[in-house]
């Protein structure tokens, strides 16, 4: 999700064998790591797997910590993209496990079309990042449209009451946290041991430098 790569692809950015003095870890390793575990939480509570007291402490130390930090660790290495896309849903990830607390705690309570409107405008979000997303490779993109399918459908579901649609959603957004892991793992293989293991694909649109756009 690549110049540290991303959300969600820096399988590309960096050579492997640069001298260990200068060479620098990838923030996109722990954002991608935290993605998956909170996302996957949260949507096997959505579905009645578990409850939601899990999603409260992996979602606020995984999707909103340890994303904010690589949003943050983004910024030092001047990757715009992951800075960005971390730090916007590393927050979220901050703010839904309050909601939770809130509503047990019967404090600043968060209800009625608050929640799902929230979600909602996180699904605009990825499905804006996806452009700049498509950049990248072919993987990254998809799993941002998965995000955005699956926000939206639950968010649609909370408000009309459908439940099928909230299960549809997490089941995409499921979806994305494979898609997620499967970026995790060419990034992990190719920081660590300098090889690609699986096909991430093409990117899907080209960067207006690299067409010959001298725009700023």
């Amino acid at each position: 999700m690549d110049a540290a790569a991303s959300p969600l692809e820096s399988a590309t950015s960096g050579s492997p064998r640069t001298s260990l003095a200068l060479r620098r870890a990838d923030p996109g390793l722990i954002g991608l790591l935290g993605f998956v575990i909170a996302t996957l939480t949260a949507q096997l509570a959505h579905l009645g797997v578990h409850n939601e007291s899990a999603v409260f402490w992996v979602g606020a130390v995984f999707g909103g910590i340890v994303q904010v930090t690589a949003g943050m660790l983004s910024y030092f290495i001047g990757d715009d993209f992951h800075f960005i896309v971390y730090n916007a849903f590393g927050w979220y990830w901050i703010c839904m496990p309050g909601f939770l607390l809130g509503g047990e705690l019967g404090f600043f309570e968060v209800s009625g079309p608050a929640r799902p409107l929230f979600s909602m405008m996180f699904a605009v979000l990825a499905l804006g990042f996806m452009f700049a997303g498509a950049t990248h490779n072919t993987a990254l993109p998809v799993t941002l449209l998965l995000v955005a399918g699956g926000l939206a459908l639950e968010s649609v579901g909370s408000f009309t009451g459908a439940h099928a649609l909230g299960a549809a959603g997490a089941w995409l957004l499921i979806g994305a946290s494979a898609t997620a892991f499967y970026l995790l793992v060419d990034k992990f293989a190719w920081r660590t041991m300098g090889r690609h293991v699986v096909p991430l694909g093409p990117a899907w649109i080209r960067r207006g430098d690299e067409a010959g756009d001298a725009r700023p």
